[in-house]
């Protein structure tokens, strides 16, 4: 029998199920409207996407949260279609981090 993927839990024990509302933070709504935009637009099928965030080391699955799985996913499918440049990425990440604000002026 194949090893189960880290998003195959039917038939596992769980905790309870949070019942709380959250409220979305101001990135994972646009992580959600970029989705949708790369979906329509034919960048991406949910095939590819699922394929992308299950392909997530397990460790890393596991300390990740629901919005950064989907962000690393799409990223992933990104750079493995050639669209954005992972170092490039990198570099510009890194200097919006060290500026300390989202805002790039360049």
């Amino acid at each position: 029998m194949p090893e189960r993927l880290i998003t195959d839990i039917g038939g596992l024990p769980a905790d309870a199920i949070p019942r709380e509302e959250v409220p979305q933070l101001f990135w994972e709504k646009h992580m959600i409207a970029m989705f949708n935009v790369l979906w329509s637009k034919g960048v991406f099928n949910l095939d590819e996407f699922r394929r992308a965030v299950e392909a997530t080391p397990v460790e890393a699955y596991k300390k990740s949260r629901f919005y950064d799985r989907r962000t690393d996913g799409m990223t992933d499918l990104l750079v493995e279609k050639g669209i954005i440049d992972r170092g490039e990425l990198a570099q510009r990440t890194e200097a919006i981090l060290r500026k300390g604000t989202r805002d790039d002026a360049n």
